[in-house]
């Protein structure tokens, strides 16, 4: 089976980015940086770099450059900041694996603004693989494994995308996987077509069967169905909700929920909705790709899928499993995503981390798996555990004076009775400092005794 991955990606005056090289992990790469700082402008070059292998597909459309992708500085001081493109344009390069073989690097760019094609020719290799799938897949009893590819962005959420082509949801090509397989927005409507698509021929075949006085067997659509849904289940255990099943009573998707029932899943949670969504239309790929695959495909499946902002609407304890939850139900799919949750990265061991700053990639600090969050949010984002406002700059001179041994002065007590109706109990801090406050009460008592033992 052809495993695809992406290696290392370099990317020259693209967008934020004059010169930069990434090397991603195999199985799990998290990308982290502050706003602005080119975690999204990644993402987008790895779809373009995969391009070529897509756009070799019928039913895939090739990822290009836009003028808008290439770098702008400012190259002469005037009054009005005046900018110009980069000279000579934006680039990548990338390096790749398929199955046993490592390809040689390949390369994409676009020379200028006003240049309307993005070049493929260093990236021909990518093309004749995809060309060579696509008449593989299409040869009478062969079983040829196509690997996935997915991007999902921060504009996935319950995109109403009309079906181009209606034509498309009775058509039984595999390559149907790839179609908008590189559009960050993903179609959830196409989903759910299908999934009536299926569950009506299901239903057709226990009927004809029924009639036929026959024992009913379970069809590819059965496997279907069983796919997608199982690869939802694993991902939803969190927040309970699981079952996810075509109603043909309300002609919509439900879910199931040992307290709350069944429930449409438009009624649902904005995270909810968003991580069914997300995790069937993977599924959905992996078994349209590779049918033969069964009920297992979303297990057998490989390639690699790119989520921006993987945490998006999700509850802290969910970010926390996410990750977990995503590689466990695609164990051969190649993870790059980026967060801004501290509750994320510490689910992650270090290797997997890569942090963008000042236009640069860097490795995480050691120590991310199983860390305390606020350790990470400190160590990892560089963002101090306590927000700039007034009440930690008060808990601050606060303990400032007790560890200067002035707890007992007027501005501290005056601030003690502020900070003890702020957190009633509830501040670790303040624990802590009372109980410097005693030892030192303690550590004073005995100085007092000594010095009245003196004889001097």
């Amino acid at each position: 089976m052809p495993e695809l991955s992406i290696q290392t990606l370099r990317l020259r005056d693209y967008r934020c980015f004059e010169d930069v090289e990434i090397e991603f992990h195999d199985k799990l790469t998290v990308l982290i940086a502050s706003n602005g700082a080119g975690k999204t402008s990644i993402l987008d070059a790895i779809a373009v770099a995969f391009g070529p292998y897509v756009g070799a597909f019928d039913e895939g459309v090739d990822k290009r450059f836009l003028p808008s992708d290439i770098r702008l500085s400012r190259v002469r001081a005037t009054s009005s900041n005046e900018m110009e493109y980069a000279a000579g344009g934006a680039w990548l390069e990338a390096t790749g694996r398929i199955g046993d073989a490592t390809l040689r690097p390949w390369r994409r760019s676009l020379a200028g603004p006003a240049k309307a094609k993005t070049t493929s020719k260093d990236a021909k290799r990518l093309t004749d693989l995809g060309k060579a799938l696509q008449v593989r897949v299409r040869t009478p009893d062969t079983e040829t494994a196509l690997p996935l590819l997915a991007y999902y962005g921060t504009g996935r959420l319950w995109q109403r995308k009309n079906l181009t082509d209606g034509g498309k949801l009775h058509r039984t090509t595999r390559t149907v996987g790839y179609s908008n397989c590189l559009d960050p927005a993903s179609s959830y409507k196409a989903l759910v077509a299908w999934f009536r698509y299926w569950s009506t021929n299901s239903l057709k075949a226990q009927v004809d069967a029924s009639r036929n006085g026959q024992a009913y067997q379970a069809n590819e659509f059965d496997d279907y169905i069983r796919s997608v849904a199982s690869a939802v289940d694993a991902c939803l255990a969190p927040a309970g909700w699981k079952d996810i099943a075509y109603s043909l009573a309300q002609e919509q998707l439900v879910a199931h929920h040992d307290k709350h029932g069944e429930l449409p899943v438009e009624l649902l949670s904005d995270g909810i909705r968003n991580m069914i969504g997300m995790v069937a239309d993977i599924a959905f790929r992996a078994t349209k790709l590779n049918p033969h695959f069964g009920a297992a495909a979303s297990k057998r499946t490989s390639g690699v899928v790119l989520i921006d902002e993987v945490d998006m609407h999700l509850h802290p304890e969910w970010q926390q499993s996410v990750l977990h939850s995503l590689t466990t139900a695609f164990p051969l799919i190649q993870f790059i995503v980026t967060t801004h949750s501290p509750q994320v990265i510490s689910s992650v061991p270090s290797e997997s981390v890569r942090v963008l700053s000042d236009f640069a990639v860097f490795s995480a600090p050691p120590g991310t798996e199983g860390a305390e969050s606020s350790r990470v949010l400190k160590r990892v984002f560089d963002v101090a555990p306590r927000p700039h406002i007034e009440a930690t700059h008060e808990l601050e001179r606060y303990l400032a004076l007790v560890y200067a041994d002035q707890w007992d002065s007027a501005p501290a007590q005056a601030l003690r009775v502020k900070l003890d109706e702020r957190y009633r109990g509830e501040e670790p801090a303040l624990t802590e400092a009372d109980l410097h406050i005693e030892n030192r009460k303690w550590e004073r008592s005995l100085e007092a005794g000594a010095t009245h033992e003196d004889p001097a």
